[in-house]
Formats: structure tokens, C-alpha cells, sequence
């Protein structure tokens, strides 16, 4: 019998011989699969029925699906210890079928065969695992563990692919139109295109026709044989893409390390493709991720346009619309390069967005490939998994569909929020709740199992709605986010001191970075109407202990005779007045001293001047989340203005952010009024680039569902109608040109507008974006019109 160690890398099952094995992907020398013996189950709370239980079979499609065995076990059960049957199955199918006949209440039946192997051995993603095996079969393990440099010696090989299509119509159609380059990068030497066209670069390896490069590709990525395969939007175009065209030329595209092709995954709403034996990590659902979680600011989800946000340089580009052209003419070398260097900048994406995922894949206990296709809730479920297995508690069952549109039709009640006057204001100090609602959580003890039912004993914590919560030992919420929060503190006192070019200290930072976004999303999951761990109490207790604890901060601001500008959630704005900072950290200092356990009270900065302007819902009441600030250190904040939001021009935002400059840094309305000048100038004279007017928007309805046409939903029509393929979620870039009657019908995809409409883009674009701004120097846009006799005040600007 051999004894090994291996890190492991993913998981999922085979049904061989009546027998059920957990098939692990683990990696030595060499990558490898392994089996091991484990039978799917579940849990039943039938007190005295378990004979009963045990002898139950169920015909289903001509076969009889039987229990395999059962045996009495002690879990505890919503906060309390109980009894339970646990059930076990032959193979993983059988799970729906007998929990389905079984009539009582059933637990931890929709949990995956994989992730439930995971939880009961607490292997993490990367974890050393110890063992001993005859063949492929492990026969015991012997130890598990996380070692990072034991981890760090066994190399994960990466590689990543693009393709380039043939697409007369402008959106390539897979049944008809061949893909005619297919390139990798593994970030070292071996990199290249594989074609069928004669190139004169080094790097292109010719083949006969499309099915040879096909071919050529797949050969090329068994002998490098990588662990991790980089793609951009690849389980949505590259991968089914190529195996429509491999079918087509009646050849496989064996891409698995068992020489098969890719399963499609459907992980919420976001599309996967999982390849046998290696690890996909598509980047653009992971670049998307970021940016919902505002890690990224990307107006445009493009591969270009992800890559320059997060490296700040440029990727060669050549026209989509040309390739096809490039091709029938034979410009190749230029096409050449272009696609290798997709490759090139999708492997140092790849590069750049792993080592986060990394660090989120062993936090939450989620394979690496699951985690990038995961949203924040996705992965605060796993984590809370992880700890009640750990705990021995039985894991909540997701709600029926029924269930979660009930609770949806109850919004719980959010944060408080005091609305500023519109206006310019000098020295303001700004405080925030550090991880306001992580700390409410923790030091409050808010946990569907801590809730205090009648009979209960023991002390309280009593929120502002009336719920009662177990003080003591913490619940799996609470107790999981301390840890966390207590792991980020630790790493950011080692990232205080550390080098920050060492492989070391990169890692660090990210894995502090995976521990905030985990804590940031549990108050969320917490009231999400399709958790697990949804508790309506819990979820409105929160927000509740939050308006009391920033009220209760603000009213002694007040006393202490600051003025409260601004009040949001977790943030005070204080205008200083005649009072200084001393007397600004002082009130700091005696705010915390009587705050609970994690909760603190933190100086974010002080500002010198701050430009806060009303939306246009809240007119009447104040202005909301639109404020700009300057800092003492010379950095500007900036919220809630169009230039932080992709649905608006370049030329708007950049007009938007020259005005506030020259409010914020030298206090000059006549620069500010200045800058408008010019920009309108520039419009009117037909000097504005296209890429400066294009407008994004995405889709949050298939195009067809839409009952109103928008301009960007007749942009994506007329791209529909060139064959573009457009579904929900995509993002549009549009341009409003001079051709129509209706702005809808002079909207047009960027990279097909000619022209564009100076008059909109003035007066729909630019004049919005800065009036605001300007109406708090004085200006008035009834005057202005009148003064200039104008019908528009872009006219006033000429």
C-alpha cells in the first residue's frame, strides 16, 4: 500500500460496481484523480420510525431505489440538540427520490454530492492531504491539513486561449462561420496561434484546414498539460464556440484531461463550462463580480477595456468588424498579432484576478472553479456550511419558490439617512462604523438559533424591534465573521511591514481583500430571500441596531456643538465650524468608549471644502449620495455623480469633473463656467471622438421583454438584426447619432456610428451633468435661458 501527499484541487463522483466513489483531483508530481468509497445521505427527523425507514424501497423508471442502511445520530437542530435519522443512499440520484417518499421533515438533501464530501472530511480547496492507497483507490487518509509552503512547491500550470471567428455578418454564426485562429499563452515561451492560412510570424503553427487546427490546439494543450485554463467570456462564446465548429468538421475537441470536451454549468444566472481533470476560470463573470462589489470601475465589461482598468495599459486591437475582411484578404500578420495578444493579456488578467479567487476558494471552502462563478451570497453559504459541520449542526434547507416570492413581497426596513442641504461647504470631518453591520452581528449575538423563544433563560440582548438575542455562545453567523474579522486585523498589521514587491505580501493582500468582501456580504445573505439562513428578525434587528447606534452619534455630535451635515448609514459628516480636529477626535474617543465589543467609531478624513447638489427625486429634500469633497492630502471623493456611472458620455463625465476641480481646488465659478464653454464648443465643431460619446447601459431583461424602446434597446435590435448575439445582462455601447427622428432611433451600436448629434449630446448629456453643480455657484437655469434668449442652455454656452 502506498503512502502519498498531494494537494487538493477539486472534487466530484463516479458510480461504479453498485458503488459510489468521491473522485478527487489532486496534484504531487503530477496532477491525478483518486477514489475514494462514500455514500451519499441525508437527514430525517422521525422519532421511532427509523426501522421503518430502513426498509423502504421506491420503484422509479424500473428500478428500485432502496435505503442502504440507517443509523440514530445527536445534531443540533435550530440551537437545540436532537435525535435524527441519517439515511444513506447507493448513489447520489437516490437522495431526491427517497427524501420525496419519505413523510417527514427531511434536512440536507439538496446539498451537493462533492461539496457534501468536502464538508464531512474539511478538506478546503489546497489543502495537503495525507493518504494511503492501492491504485487509484485511497484505502484512508491520514492526515489533512493547509500548508502554504508545501502548497506553494507543487506548481499549478496555466494556460491561457482565445479565438477569432469568421464574421461577415458582424456576430459569427457557429454553424456556418469557421473560426479561423485560435491562440495561447502559458505567461512563459510557449505561445503561439494555430491557423490555416498562410502568416509569415514565427509563432503561427500552420495546419491544413479548420479541423486540423482544431486538432493542433487540443494536442498543444495536452502536452502542456495545464491545471488552470484562462479564457474571457469563454463558457459563453470560445469553448461552445469551438465545439460547434469541432462538430461541424466531425472531429472532438479534447480539451478534458480525459480527452472529453466541457459540461455546461448553470450557477445562478451566470453560464459555466467545466473541463475535466483542470480548473476553467472564465474572467469576465469574475471581472463582473468586482465590479458589482466595486473592487473594479469598469464602465464596459469588453476584455480591453477590463485589462486596462486593472493594469492601466492598452491591448492591441484591430476593428471586430474587419476580421473577416483581414482574413478574405489575407492581411494575416496584423490579424496574427492581435490574436495572440488576446491571449497574452487574457493570461495576465488571469494572473492578476487569481490569486483573489484563491484566497476566496479556501475561505469558503468552494473549489476554485465554482468560486469565479459565484456571487457573494453564493459564497457566504459555502462558508457558514463549512462551520455548521464543523459545529455539528444540521445545515438550513434553501427555501421553496413559493417561500422566497413570500418573502420577497416584505422589504425589511434599511438604514437611516439624513439628507444635506444642496450647497458648498469648508471643513468637514467625516466618521464611519467600521464594518458596521459585521459588528452589529457579532456584538449582538444575531443569529437565527439565538433567538429568544418562550421558556429561554439566560441574558439578552433586546434590539430597537423588540427581538431578543442570546448573549454567550456565539451562533454560526457571528461566531463565522469574527474569525474572519479577526483574521483581517491580524494581516493588516503583517501588510503594515511587509514588502510589498514579495510573492508573500501580495498574498497577504489578497486574502485580506477575500476577508472583507466575505464579512460585507453576510448582512445581505442574512436578509436574501433565497438563504438558507434567512431570518426576517435577524435581518431587521440589524438594520435597526444600525439607525440607532449613527442617531445616537449624530445627537451627540450636536451637543457637543458640531453641525451634522450628512448622516448614511454608517457616516457622519460633521461641519467643524469654529471647533478644530482635536475637539473632532475628542468626540471620537468618547463615542467608542460606549460602544459594544466590536463596534468603533473611525476618523475616514477630514476635507477642506465639499460640493453637495440634489438628485432630482429628492429636489425638495436635500441632496442624496451626490456630493464631491476635497481632502486635505489633495484627493478628491466623489459620489452619486454621473461620472462615477457608465450610463453617461465620457464627454459628460469628463466636463462633469473639470467643473468640479475648479470648484473644489481654486473656488472659481468663472473656470467652472469656463470649461463648459469649451466643451459645448468642441460638440457644435464636430471635434468630439466617437469613444467620448459612447453611452453604456446594460440590459436587465431579455431585448424582446422590454415594452418600451429605449435607445439602447434599439441599438441592440439593429445589432441583433446584423446577427449579434444580445440576451440579458449585456452591456451596450451606443452612440446617438444625426440619422432619425427620435433619439431612439438615432441610437446606434458604437462601433457602426458615423456621426454623432451634437445638440443631444449637449443638451441631454453635458448640460445636465454640470447644472446642478453650477446652480450652487448662483446660476440659475431659468435666468440663464432668459439672459441668452436661448430655447436650450447649451445655446447660452456657444
Amino acid at each position: 500500500m502506498a503512502r502519498r501527499k498531494a494537494v487538493f484541487l477539486d472534487a466530484d463522483y463516479t458510480f461504479r460496481n453498485g458503488k459510489t466513489y468521491a473522485r478527487l483531483l489532486v496534484k504531487g508530481k503530477k496532477a491525478t484523480r483518486l477514489l475514494y468509497p462514500y455514500d451519499p445521505y441525508f437527514y430525517c427527523d422521525a422519532p421511532g420510525k427509523e426501522a421503518e425507514i430502513a426498509g423502504l424501497a421506491i420503484s422509479k423508471g424500473g428500478e428500485l431505489v432502496k435505503v442502504k442502511r440507517t443509523e440514530a445520530v445527536e445534531k443540533v437542530l435550530r440551537g437545540e440538540k436532537r435525535q435524527l435519522i441519517k439515511i444513506y443512499c447507493q448513489k447520489p440520484a437516490d437522495v431526491v427520490v427517497l427524501r420525496q417518499a419519505i413523510p417527514f421533515k427531511c434536512y440536507e438533501h439538496g446539498i451537493q454530492y462533492s461539496k457534501r464530501f468536502m464538508l464531512d472530511f474539511d478538506i478546503t480547496p489546497f489543502a495537503i492531504l495525507e493518504y494511503e492507497r492501492e491504485g487509484r483507490e485511497v484505502k484512508k487518509f491520514i492526515k489533512i491539513w493547509e500548508d502554504e509552503k508545501l502548497e506553494a512547491q507543487v506548481k499549478l500550470g496555466r494556460l491561457a486561449f482565445d479565438i477569432e471567428t469568421y464574421n461577415p455578418l458582424g456576430a459569427p454564426r457557429e454553424r456556418k462561420d469557421p473560426a479561423v485562429m485560435i491562440s495561447y499563452a502559458d505567461g512563459g515561451s510557449d505561445k503561439g496561434v494555430f491557423t490555416y492560412k498562410p502568416n509569415s510570424k514565427p509563432f503561427v503553427r500552420m495546419e491544413q484546414d479548420e479541423k486540423g487546427m482544431l486538432d493542433g490546439f487540443c494536442k498543444k494543450l495536452a502536452e502542456i498539460d495545464p491545471d488552470i485554463i484562462y479564457g474571457y467570456n469563454s463558457s459563453n462564446f470560445d469553448l461552445p464556440y469551438l465545439e460547434a465548429r469541432a462538430q461541424v468538421q466531425k472531429t472532438a475537441l479534447a480539451i478534458g484531461r480525459d480527452g472529453t470536451s466541457f459540461r455546461k454549468i448553470k450557477k445562478g444566472m451566470v453560464n459555466g463550462a467545466k473541463i475535466t481533470g483542470r480548473m476553467h476560470i472564465d474572467l469576465y463573470p469574475a471581472a463582473r463580480f468586482f465590479g458589482f462589489i466595486g473592487l473594479i470601475k469598469a464602465q464596459e465589461f469588453t476584455l480591453e477595456k477590463i485589462y486596462e482598468e486593472m493594469t492601466g495599459k492598452k491591448k492591441k486591437m484591430v476593428k471586430r468588424l474587419d476580421i473577416w475582411d483581414m482574413w478574405d484578404k489575407g492581411d494575416l500578420d496584423e490579424l496574427a498579432e492581435y490574436s495572440l495578444g488576446d491571449s497574452e493579456v487574457t493570461y495576465e488578467l488571469g494572473e492578476n484576478i487569481l490569486p483573489l479567487l484563491l484566497e476566496l476558494s479556501k475561505l469558503t471552502c468552494m473549489p476554485l472553479f465554482d468560486t469565479s462563478l459565484s456571487t457573494s451570497g453564493q459564497l457566504v453559504e459555502s462558508l457558514l456550511m463549512q462551520e455548521s459541520v464543523r459545529r455539528g449542526e444540521i445545515i438550513p434547507s434553501k427555501p421553496g419558490e413559493a417561500e422566497a416570492i413570500e418573502r420577497q413581497k416584505n422589504p425589511i426596513e434599511g438604514a437611516f439617512v439624513k439628507l444635506p442641504e444642496p450647497g458648498i461647504y469648508d471643513n468637514i470631518a467625516v466618521f464611519d462604523f467600521r464594518g458596521l453591520y459585521p459588528s452589529i452581528i457579532i456584538s449582538y449575538n444575531i443569529d437565527p438559533s439565538k433567538l429568544v423563544k418562550e421558556g429561554t433563560e439566560g441574558e439578552v440582548s433586546t434590539s430597537p424591534t423588540g427581538a431578543k438575542f442570546l448573549k454567550g455562545e456565539k451562533g454560526v453567523i457571528p461566531a463565522s465573521l469574527e474569525r474572519l474579522l479577526d483574521l483581517r486585523a491580524g494581516l493588516k498589521k503583517r501588510l503594515k511591514t511587509g514588502d510589498k514587491e514579495s510573492p508573500e505580501y501580495r498574498r497577504l493582500y489578497a486574502r485580506s481583500h477575500a476577508l472583507k468582501i466575505l464579512a460585507n456580504s453576510f448582512y445581505g445573505y442574512l436578509g436574501y430571500a433565497r438563504s438558507r439562513w434567512y431570518n426576517r428578525s435577524c435581518a431587521e434587528s440589524v438594520t435597526a441596531w444600525g439607525r440607532m447606534h449613527i442617531h445616537d452619534a449624530a445627537a451627540k455630535a450636536e451637543a457637543k456643538g458640531f453641525r451634522v451635515l450628512y448622516a448614511d448609514t454608517d457616516s457622519l459628516f460633521l461641519l467643524l465650524g469654529s471647533r478644530g480636529k482635536k475637539e473632532a477626535l475628542a468626540f471620537l474617543e468618547e463615542i467608542n468608549k460606549n460602544l459594544p465589543e466590536k463596534m468603533e467609531l473611525e476618523l475616514e478624513n477630514f476635507y477642506t471644502r465639499g460640493v453637495f447638489v440634489s438628485k432630482k427625486q429628492e429636489a425638495e429634500k436635500g441632496a442624496k449620495k451626490k456630493y464631491a469633497m476635497l481632502a486635505e492630502d489633495g484627493s478628491i471623493k466623489i459620489r452619486g455623480f454621473e461620472l462615477v456611472r457608465r450610463d453617461w458620455s465620457s464627454v459628460a463625465k469628463d466636463t462633469q469633473f473639470g467643473v468640479l476641480q475648479a470648484i473644489l481646488r481654486e473656488g472659481s465659478k468663472d473656470k467652472a463656467v469656463k470649461i463648459v464653454k469649451e466643451t459645448v464648443e468642441r460638440l457644435k465643431g464636430g471635434k468630439v471622438p466617437i469613444e467620448e460619446l459612447t453611452i453604456y447601459t446594460q440590459l436587465t431583461k431579455r431585448p424582446e421583454d422590454y415594452d418600451i424602446v429605449s435607445p439602447e434597446l434599439a441599438a441592440a435590435k439593429k445589432a441583433q438584426a446584423r446577427g449579434m448575439q444580445v440576451e440579458k445582462g449585456s452591456v451596450i455601447a451606443y452612440v446617438i447619432t444625426k440619422s432619425g427622428k427620435t433619439i431612439s432611433e438615432k441610437a446606434e451600436m458604437a462601433e457602426h456610428a458615423k456621426d454623432y448629434d451634437p445638440d443631444y449630446y449637449i443638451n441631454n448629456q453635458v448640460m445636465p451633468a454640470v447644472m446642478k453643480i453650477l446652480k450652487e455657484l448662483g446660476y440659475d437655469e431659468d435666468e440663464l435661458k432668459n439672459k441668452g434668449k436661448q430655447k436650450s442652455l447649451g445655446s447660452f454656452f456657444e
